[in-house]
C-alpha cells in the first residue's frame, strides 16, 4: 500500500536527520553555558519531538492501526510538551537578550538575582510544559490519543473553550509577550546604545556580537513560524469554521515547524569553528578508543603544534612556551659555555646566530631539524636585551 503523504519519505528523513543535529549542538560549549539555558531547552525538546515524529511517519506511513498504547500515550503527551516549550523558549531567549543589553553583562549582579532568574527559566522551560501535558491535558482530552494515517499518534483534546485556554493558548501568548514587551526594548537599546553595546560584545568572551545576532535571529524565526499558525488555529477553533481543507493545511504546516527550526539552529550554532573543532575532537577520541590514530590535516596539525610545540637542546634542557606564566630559559652547548655566554634571554641576542650555527655541527644523534632550529633562534632573539629594552 502506498504512503498517504505524496512527499514520503521526505518528512521522516528530515525529522530523523535533525535529531542528531540537535545532540551535536547540545554538545558545544557555547550552548552549555549557564546563560544559554533557553536554547539548550529548545534543542533538547526538538530532539525528542523530531525523533518521535520521524518514527511515527515511518510506522504509520500507510496505515492507522493501533500498534502500542503505551508508546502513543508517551508521544501524545510529548507533543503537548514540545508545543508549549517552543513559544516559551522564544520568550526566554528574548528576555535573556534584553537583560544582556540592558545590564551589559552576561552574569546577573548578585546571587539572589541569579537564583530568581534560574527559577523563572526552569519554570518556563520545564515546569509549565509538564503541567500542561499532565493534569491540564487530562482535564480536556477527548480520548486517550488519536491515530492519523501518515503521521501516527496525535493528541486529542476536545474543542471546548477550556481546551483552547489550557492547551492552545500557549502557542500565542508567549510570542505576543515577546513582541510586545522585550522586542521593542532590545531594538531600542541596540539603537540608542549601539556603541556601548558593540564595545561590550566585542570585549566579552562568553557572548560575541555574532552569537548575539544569531540568537536574536533564532528567536525571530521561531516567532515567525509558531505565532501565525497559533493565531490562525486559535481563531478557526474559536469561530468554529475549521473545515477539512484548512485543517489539513494547518496540520501539515505545523508538522514542518520543528524540522525547519532544527535546521535553522544547526545552521546558526552547529557549523561554527568552535563546533567543528569539538566534532573533530570527538572523532579523534573515538578513533583512539578503537585503536586507530587518524592523521589530522596540515592546517589542524599546524594549529596544534602552535600550542604544544617544544624544542629540546642536546643537554636535555626544556624550552617553555607558556607566554606570561614562566620565563623561558635557553641552555647553550659546552662550546658556548666556555666562551661565557649565559643561557637565559638576557644577553643572548648577540650570540643567537652562533647558537643556531653550532647546532648544525652536532652529530647525527643531536641534529636539530630546520623548523625547531628556526623556532629556537626566534626565541633567543625574543629574549635578548635589545628586544626587551628597545
Amino acid at each position: 500500500m502506498a504512503a498517504v503523504d505524496p512527499t514520503y519519505p521526505l518528512y521522516p528523513v528530515a525529522c530523523i536527520a535533525t535529531a542528531p543535529m540537535m545532540l551535536l549542538v547540545l554538545f558545544t560549549s557555547f550552548i552549555r553555558q549557564s546563560w544559554n539555558l533557553s536554547v539548550a531547552f529548545l534543542c533538547f525538546w526538538l530532539f525528542c519531538e523530531n525523533l518521535t515524529d520521524g518514527i511515527n511517519a515511518i510506522l504509520w506511513a500507510d496505515n492507522a492501526d493501533v500498534k502500542s498504547n503505551v508508546y502513543c500515550d508517551i508521544v501524545s503527551h510529548l507533543q503537548i510538551v514540545t508545543s508549549t516549550v517552543k513559544p516559551m523558549t522564544t520568550l526566554m531567549i528574548i528576555r535573556r537578550l534584553y537583560m544582556i543589553t540592558s545590564l551589559q553583562s552576561v552574569e546577573l549582579p548578585n546571587k539572589a538575582a541569579n537564583r530568581r532568574n534560574l527559577a523563572i527559566e526552569w519554570t518556563l522551560g520545564l515546569m509549565i510544559p509538564v503541567l500542561v501535558a499532565g493534569p491540564l491535558y487530562y482535564a480536556v482530552r477527548y480520548s486517550r490519543y488519536s491515530l492519523v494515517e501518515g503521521h501516527g499518534c496525535e493528541l486529542d483534546p476536545d474543542n471546548s473553550i477550556l481546551a483552547i485556554l489550557l492547551i492552545q493558548s500557549w502557542g500565542v501568548i508567549p510570542p505576543l509577550l515577546s513582541i510586545a514587551i522585550y522586542y521593542p526594548r532590545v531594538a531600542w537599546t541596540l539603537y540608542r546604545q549601539s556603541r556601548d553595546i558593540n564595545r561590550f560584545l566585542n570585549s566579552n568572551n562568553s557572548v560575541t556580537r555574532t552569537n548575539y545576532i544569531r540568537i536574536l535571529a533564532l528567536a525571530s524565526i521561531d516567532i515567525l513560524l509558531t505565532l501565525p499558525i497559533g493565531i490562525v488555529s486559535l481563531a478557526l477553533n474559536v469561530t468554529g469554521s475549521l473545515g477539512v481543507t484548512s485543517n489539513v493545511v494547518i496540520f501539515y504546516f505545523g508538522s514542518w515547524i520543528s524540522p525547519v527550526l532544527a535546521f535553522a539552529i544547526f545552521g546558526f550554532f552547529g557549523l561554527t569553528s568552535e563546533a567543528r573543532s569539538s566534532y573533530w575532537h570527538a572523532i579523534y577520541t573515538v578513533a583512539a578508543w578503537c585503536g586507530w590514530k587518524p592523521t589530522p590535516s596540515p592546517s589542524r596539525a599546524r594549529s596544534r603544534l602552535e600550542g604544544t610545540e617544544s624544542c629540546e637542546r642536546p643537554q636535555d634542557a626544556a624550552l617553555d612556551f607558556e607566554i606570561g606564566s614562566k620565563q623561558n630559559f635557553f641552555n647553550t652547548n659546552a662550546h658556548e659555555q666556555e666562551q661565557g655566554v649565559e643561557g637565559e634571554g638576557e644577553g643572548a641576542g648577540p650570540h643567537a646566530d652562533e647558537a643556531c650555527a653550532t647546532s648544525e655541527e652536532d652529530g647525527p644523534d643531536k641534529r636539530i631539524t630546520e623548523e625547531p632550529r628556526q623556532l629556537l633562534c626566534n626565541t633567543v632573539y625574543a629574549h635578548s636585551s635589545m628586544f626587551m629594552y628597545g
